[in-house]
C-alpha cells in the first residue's frame, strides 16, 4: 500500500517515463526469447548462434557467411529455419587433376576422390590407377582425412589372356604384364611359361598366352622329386627339371612320349664308369638407372637365370663297392644371367603443408628417429660441435657416415621437429634407415619413433644424389 501511495504522488511525466522503459524492457525480453538457437558446422568447426533469420541462407548471411556456388550448404539455403537446426557449410577448395595428358583444376568441398573426379567429369573404369598426392589409392570412395591437392588418373589398357583354352580380357594400368596379371589375381608360378615375358611393358601387349606347368613326380636315383614343367614330352619335362639322362639311361614312359596322366616319370640309371652331375650356378643382381621410375623405387628389368655346371665324376668300383671317386672335369654348360634391377632416377617435386607454411620436397624417406645433444649422445664425454663444425643444437641432424658423406648440408623437414640440415655423423641402428635429431642440452626431447623425412628443394646435381640408399 505504501508503494501504491508513493506511486500516486509521482508526477505524471515520471510515471510516463517509467511505463515506457518497462515496455521497452518487455519488448527486448520478448525479442530475445523468440530468437532461434541454431548450430553452425563450418568446415568441421561448430558453434551456436541466436538469430531471427527465417531461412538457412539468411542465417548464414547474418553469421557473416556468403557461400560460393561451389560450396556445399546443408540444408539448402531456402529451407525454413527452426530452433535446433544444424547448418553445415563446407567451403570448396582447389584440386589439380591430371588425366590423359591434360591438367585441370576443380573446386569442390568433397574429400572422397570418387566425388572429386565426378565433379571434374572424370570416370574411373576397371583397371585404372588413381594417385592422390603421390600415394596410390585403391579405393576411390574412401573419405580422406586431409583434403587432397593433386590427383592423377592412369588409364588402363585392355589385353586378352589365353590359358587352358579360356580367353580372358584384362584391363590394367600396371607398367608390366607380370604386374597386371598379379593385380588381376592370376598367380604365376616360376615354372609357368608366359608369352610375352612378365617384364614386357603393358602398353606393348595386346595378347598374352599363359601355359601352366604340370605337377610331376620323378623317381630318379632312389628318390622322389616333386617338380613342375611345361614341356609336353617326358624328355622336355626332365630337361626343365634339370635331370639329365647319361649314357644308356632310359625312362618309363620313353623320353619322346607324352607326360602320363598321373604325372609320374621313372628314370632308370644305367651305371657306367663315368657319371655326370649337374648343379645350378647362382646369378648376381646388378643395378642400373631407370629414368621412368621415381626415386627410391625399383623395377625388375630382367629376372635373371641360373647357370649350369656339369661335373664328370669317375667312380672306381671293386667287387661292386665304391672305393674311389675322382672328378675328371667340370664344364660350365650355361652361363648364369644376372638379374637386372632398375633404380629410379625420376624426381618429382611435391608440396607439403606444414604449420609454418607449404614447402617443396623432392624426396621423402621413412626413417627411425632418435635425439641427441652435446652431453646426451651415448659417448664418454660431451661433444659440443658436429662433424661439419657447427654447434650441436636444434636444426642439425646426424646420419650414418656413408649417408653423411653423400648428403652433407642437405636441407630437410621433419614433422614434429622442423627444418634441419645434415651436419653430423652417428652410429645408426642396424637394419633401419636412421636419423638423429640434434638439440641443445637445455631443450632436448626424447625421440624413438618412425618419421617421414622430407628432402627440400633445391634439388642437388644428379652426380651428387645418392640414388640407392643402402
Amino acid at each position: 500500500m505504501k508503494i501504491l501511495a508513493w506511486v500516486r504522488r509521482l508526477p505524471g511525466k515520471v510515471l510516463m517515463t517509467i511505463a515506457t522503459t518497462l515496455a521497452l524492457i518487455g519488448l527486448a525480453l520478448i525479442y530475445h526469447a523468440t530468437a532461434k538457437v541454431v548450430v553452425f558446422v563450418v568446415d568441421g568447426q561448430s558453434f551456436d548462434l541466436r538469430t531471427h533469420a527465417r531461412t538457412v541462407g539468411a542465417a548464414l548471411h547474418a553469421a557473416g557467411f556468403d557461400p560460393a556456388l561451389e560450396d556445399r550448404v546443408s540444408p539448402p539455403t531456402e529451407s525454413e529455419l527452426r530452433t535446433g537446426t544444424t547448418i553445415r557449410l563446407d567451403h570448396a577448395y582447389p584440386v589439380i587433376i591430371k588425366f590423359e595428358g591434360e591438367t585441370q583444376t576443380v573446386y569442390t568441398p568433397e574429400t572422397a576422390p570418387a566425388n572429386i573426379l565426378a565433379a571434374a567429369d572424370v570416370r574411373l573404369y576397371p583397371g585404372d590407377r588413381l594417385w592422390v598426392d603421390g600415394r596410390r589409392l585403391t579405393d576411390s570412395t574412401e573419405v580422406l582425412e586431409i583434403r587432397p591437392s593433386r590427383m592423377r588418373v592412369e588409364r588402363a589398357v585392355a589385353f586378352t589372356l589365353e590359358q587352358d583354352g579360356v580367353t580372358q580380357v584384362i584391363h590394367s594400368a600396371a607398367p608390366t604384364l607380370g604386374e597386371a596379371l598379379w593385380e588381376a589375381g592370376v598367380v604365376l608360378l616360376e615354372s609357368d611359361r608366359l608369352i610375352p615375358g612378365p617384364e614386357s611393358p603393358i602398353t606393348a601387349v595386346s595378347r598374352a598366352e599363359l601355359i601352366r606347368s604340370r605337377s610331376l613326380l620323378i623317381e630318379v636315383d632312389g628318390s622322389l622329386v616333386r617338380t613342375r614343367a611345361v614341356g609336353p614330352t617326358v624328355g622336355e619335362a626332365l630337361a626343365e627339371a634339370g635331370i639329365a639322362l647319361i649314357g644308356f639311361d632310359y625312362t618309363k614312359p620313353g623320353v619322346d612320349n607324352p607326360i602320363p596322366a598321373d604325372g609320374t616319370i621313372h628314370v632308370i640309371r644305367v651305371r657306367e664308369e663315368v657319371q655326370v652331375e649337374l648343379e645350378p650356378l647362382f646369378f648376381n643382381t646388378v643395378y642400373q638407372p631407370a629414368s621412368d621410375v621415381e626415386i627410391d623405387n625399383y623395377q625388375v628389368l630382367d629376372t635373371g637365370a641360373y647357370g649350369v655346371l656339369a661335373s664328370w665324376i669317375r667312380i672306381r668300383l671293386e667287387n661292386g663297392e665304391e672305393v674311389d671317386r675322382v672328378v675328371d672335369d667340370q664344364v660350365q654348360v650355361m652361363e648364369p644371367q644376372p638379374r637386372v634391377v632398375g633404380y629410379g632416377t625420376k624426381i618429382i617435386v611435391r608440396t607439403l603443408n606444414t604449420p609454418g607454411g607449404s614447402v617443396e620436397y623432392w624426396r621423402a624417406v621413412s626413417m627411425y628417429a632418435t635425439a641427441y645433444s652435446p652431453c646426451h649422445s651415448a659417448a664418454d664425454r660431451c661433444y659440443p660441435n658436429t662433424s661439419s663444425g657447427k654447434p650441436v643444437q636444434k636444426g642439425v641432424v646426424a646420419f650414418v657416415l656413408r649417408w653423411y658423406l653423400k648428403m652433407k648440408g642437405l636441407p630437410l623437414y621433419i614433422p614434429g621437429y622442423g627444418y634441419a640440415t645434415v651436419e653430423d655423423v652417428g652410429g645408426g641402428i642396424p637394419g633401419r634407415y636412421w636419423i638423429d635429431l640434434g638439440y641443445s642440452d637445455d631443450d632436448i626431447v626424447s625421440w624413438n619413433q618412425w618419421v617421414t623425412v622430407y628432402f627440400l628443394t633445391p634439388i642437388p646435381p644428379a652426380d651428387a644424389i645418392p640414388w640407392i640408399l643402402d
